[in-house]
């Protein structure tokens, strides 16, 4: 039996009530039933001597003693009295029992049988004490003991009660309850008889809350459904993207990569690190600019987005990647960096082959006009001592007539490749338009161009075969040049200095033995000012 089960402590608290009871109503009715015999004992001595009275007044009247000893003995005849004394004008009897100094004793007047208010003795009655306190003592406990015997099957009813229209229905109830599974559609039923008692209710309050569990575990189990597709989601989303990302602490540690992630590194040949510096600092090559960037973007509350070449290389190429950086508050306000890199390589490399191609020539791969007067602004701009040079070919207008324009272009490019092989390494070749080449020769004498140029001119001027004709064709050239900054500081100025020297030699060039190189003088920028 469980000791601490609801029928034991119930059991234990009625009987103790029970003895508690009992024993305080058995002392109660013990001291009442004592006292109720012992008025009960003086009214039956009382109702004794209302029946002798007529005898012992006649006895006292006429003296008679023999009357007198029957009234004694009709009074010791009682097992109430124990003795008796008659006391009389003419004489006194008492019983052989009677004691002087009994302590319980009734006194009765002896009158007159015609006159009652004429005393003519007394009659002493002596209470049978030890007879009276018997009598009492077990009339007192029968009906104590029946109190206890009462209590005792009281008890045990109520405990019979007890069990059977509560703690059985209770245990039921708990039982149901304990192998009943929260979330399902199973409810518990009413006990016998308690379809309307507090127990009905209850059964009802419970099954109204397991009702209330079901479809909170119902809610549950879809709202975990959804998370869990959503994750799965999100995890091929995360693990499947191509870019690498990266989820980071803003000093840096790496919380969550995906595989994007880890390829990169192994292309570049870096390990896998928990921490790569703030926002991965370590692996380009400008991480002031990558977290001035991140920094900018964050103070105007957007996202910060750039273009950073990675510090390492794959197989000597470098790696430009677009990187894209999104803070991330979180509802216990911890902040993280989500990093997603693109490997924007390929269109880097497309754009410098586009600013290439802007800047060269397509024919002959040299740089163009617009290039090469950039250049040449670099070199004003930082004051650096150049020579330019503009050259023009000869005879090149009749090849192109009786050849064509691809004979033309085969000329073109084999000057063009000529003038690439003779010319120094820092200087500027260009294609300045049409047959007209410039050179642009940084630090450079006149006597050291004088050489060059003569170099130039028997290179040009040999005679060349044509692959497309198979014929050979021959071509000259003259040359104007202008220095910077002795001729003049302008661009514009020099250009013309340089073709106005050109084209001075031009009919000369075209002669055997002619010059094919002419220097613009000191009175031609003069005039070129004050034009």
């Amino acid at each position: 039996m469980n000791k601490s089960g609801l029928l034991l402590r119930l059991a234990i608290s009625i009987s103790f009530a029970a003895v508690f009871v009992g024993f305080i109503s058995s002392q109660v009715f013990f001291k009442f039933a004592y006292q109720h015999n012992q008025n009960k004992t003086q009214a039956n001595i009382k109702q004794l001597y209302d029946v002798v009275a007529p005898t012992a007044n006649i006895a006292a009247y006429l003296g008679d003693q023999e009357l007198a000893k029957e009234v004694i003995n009709g009074l010791d005849n009682s097992q109430e009295i124990i003795a008796a004394s008659f006391e009389a004008e003419l004489f006194t009897i008492r019983s052989d029992t009677y004691l002087k100094n009994h302590e319980k004793y009734t006194e009765f007047i002896v009158t007159s049988p015609f006159e009652t208010s004429e005393q003519l003795g007394k009659i002493t009655v002596q209470h049978n004490l030890e007879y009276i306190e018997q009598d009492s003592r077990e009339a007192a406990s029968f009906l104590s003991n029946s109190l206890l015997l009462q209590a005792f099957f009281v008890t045990l009813i109520a405990i019979f009660i007890a069990f059977y229209f509560i703690t059985k229905p209770i245990l039921i109830i708990a039982k149901s309850l304990h192998s009943l599974n929260p979330g399902t559609a199973r409810r518990l039923k009413k006990p016998i008889f308690h379809d309307k008692s507090e127990l009905g209710n209850l059964v009802e309050d419970i099954n109204l809350l397991l009702e209330k569990a079901e479809d909170q575990i119902s809610q549950e189990r879809f709202l975990r459904s959804e998370i869990e597709i959503l994750e799965k989601r999100f995890r091929l989303l995360f693990e499947n993207s191509v870019a690498p990302i990266i989820l980071m602490e803003p000093r840096g540690n790496i919380l969550l990569t995906n595989n994007a992630f880890k390829t990169l590194l192994e292309r570049i040949g870096q390990p896998i690190k928990k921490n790569y510096g703030a926002i991965l600092s370590e692996l380009f090559e400008t991480p002031d600019l990558l977290t001035r960037t991140v920094n900018s973007a964050f103070l105007n509350d957007e996202i910060a987005i750039g273009e950073h070449r990675l510090r390492f290389k794959e197989q000597g190429k470098t790696i430009w990647l677009q990187v894209v950086v999104s803070s991330i508050v979180t509802d216990d306000l911890k902040s993280y960096y989500q990093v997603t890199l693109n490997d924007v390589s390929k269109k880097r490399d497309e754009l410098d082959e586009l600013s290439r191609r802007a800047d060269y020539d397509a024919l002959t791969n040299m740089t163009n006009r617009q290039a090469a007067e950039k250049q040449i602004d670099q070199l004003i701009k930082s004051k650096t001592p150049f020579i330019f040079v503009l050259m023009d070919l000869n005879g090149f207008k009749q090849v192109n007539d009786i050849y064509g324009h691809d004979a033309g272009d085969e000329v073109l490019i084999n000057v063009a490749n000529q003038l690439k092989q003779l010319t120094p390494s820092n200087s500027i070749t260009c294609r300045w338009g049409g047959d007209e080449f410039v050179l642009v020769l940084r630090d450079f004498e006149k006597t050291q161009l004088e050489a060059l140029a003569s170099q130039i001119t028997i290179r040009i001027g040999k005679p060349y075969t044509l692959i497309s004709h198979q014929s050979n064709v021959q071509i000259g050239l003259c040359m104007g040049a202008a220095c910077y900054p002795n001729d003049s500081s302008h661009k514009p100025e020099l250009i013309h200095l340089a073709d106005k020297a050109m084209y001075e030699i031009k009919v000369e060039s075209k002669k055997k033995g002619g010059r094919n190189l002419s220097f613009a003088s000191a009175i031609d920028s003069l005039e070129q000012k004050y034009e």
